[in-house]
């Protein structure tokens, strides 16, 4: 029996490479036939662990080839036959082909493919956070990059629905208001339907011109009243401080006073500006600037009618580029079980590839390689070939 009967290449390449490869056109196949909507996976950028697969087959048929090469550089003719008389080549593949396949089941189940629906009941802890953000005109002033406003929208977006004070926990409501105060939407678990709002929001959002601070906090404290009494109540005020009707502090003093609601106050401009920054007349960027009376507007940041707004409203102010310590502050507060919620979820079935791989392993772990051979027949074979 030669190198070749011993390690035949078709048969490791059809264990090590053809079988798994085909397995995975199965798989792929399947998925790009299935309906978005009843499969899904938990981790789909872990597809290039597919790669692994066919690489684990090569490594394989290159042992498989030194094999060969040692066989018939260290083995005599007369040896050959009897080291071959007691291996079976097609169950060293097989044996091969089963741990490759497991391979493939592990991927798989780090993918984490979900299908069949299920109704999970939710039990959401957290603080209830109405965010309300100033979409005046002297929110287009370029002193913050693009401009105060999506500067603002930018730094929400990225610590209240992404960073993981935040995330997936807490429930989230949002308000524009210049001269008035408009909902955009009430409190929610949704984040992802906070950030579409958010993102959605211009100057002009809101019809009347000016800037009512005590307006968007009284709004605020009335989205609160369907919350639990005893949930920790937060407004999170994002403006420059620019104030055209009066009353912010009084309202902010109201509404922990009266409420137990906590007004946080996030400043969005240039502190550093003496004179503040030029308000543009169109969208920003390179838009003439506002005139009133034949005078360039300016707008500053108030930082200490902020200031006073959030000592008043028990809270904290900030500046814009410090808004990761507000809301870690903020996450800190007291939880409360704010509701329960029912939602349909696709169920997890990454086990049942992990049991199949197990089973894989235990099924060539199961497997012999060697033959049983008698041993007067072995010792028979060795004398016809010494003679």
């Amino acid at each position: 029996m030669n190198r070749r009967v011993l390690y035949p290449l078709a048969l490791w390449s059809t264990w090590t490479l053809i079988v798994p490869l085909v397995v995975m056109a199965l798989a792929a196949l399947v998925v790009a036939t299935s309906d978005a909507k009843t499969l899904v996976f938990d981790n789909p950028q872990l597809w290039w662990l597919g790669s692994v697969v066919p690489l684990c087959g090569l490594l394989w048929l290159y042992g498989v080839a030194r094999r060969r090469r040692a066989l018939i550089a260290f083995s005599s003719a007369q040896l050959a036959p009897l080291l071959a008389s007691t291996v079976s080549p097609a169950r060293q593949a097989v044996r091969a082909g089963l741990i490759i396949l497991a391979v493939v089941m592990i991927v798989s189940a780090l993918i984490g493919p979900r299908w069949g629906m299920y109704l999970e009941k939710q039990r959401v802890f957290g603080v209830d956070v109405v965010v309300a953000l100033d979409v005046s005109r002297s929110m287009l002033a370029a002193d913050l990059q693009p401009n105060r406003l999506e500067r603002a929208k930018r730094d929400l977006r990225q610590q209240l629905t992404e960073r993981g004070a935040f995330k997936n926990a807490h429930r989230l409501g949002l308000l524009a208001f210049a001269g008035t105060t408009s909902l955009r939407l009430p409190l929610t678990t949704d984040h992802v339907a906070f950030r579409s709002k958010l993102d959605a929001l211009r100057v002009g959002s809101v019809p009347r011109g000016g800037t009512a601070i005590a307006q968007a906090i009284a709004t605020a404290v009335d989205l609160f009243a369907k919350s639990p009494q005893q949930a920790t109540k937060v407004v999170l005020l994002c403006t420059d401080g620019e104030d055209h009707e009066g009353g912010p502090v009084e309202e902010a003093q109201a509404a922990l006073k009266e409420h137990g609601i906590h007004v946080f106050t996030i400043g969005v401009g240039d502190p550093t500006r003496t004179v503040g920054a030029e308000v543009p007349a169109g969208d920003g960027g390179v838009s003439k600037p506002l005139l009133h009376d034949g005078q360039i507007v300016f707008s500053k940041l108030d930082v200490e009618g902020l200031r006073t707004i959030a000592n008043a409203g028990g809270g904290d102010y900030a500046s814009i580029e410090e808004l990761n310590r507000v809301v870690d502050k903020i996450a800190s507060m007291r939880t409360t079980e704010l509701t329960t919620e029912e939602r349909m979820r696709h169920q997890p079935q990454y086990q049942w590839f992990v049991a199949v791989a197990l089973l894989l392993l235990g099924a060539e772990m199961m497997i012999r390689e060697v033959r049983r051979v008698a041993t007067d027949d072995l010792q028979r074979t060795w004398q016809q070939g010494a003679a």
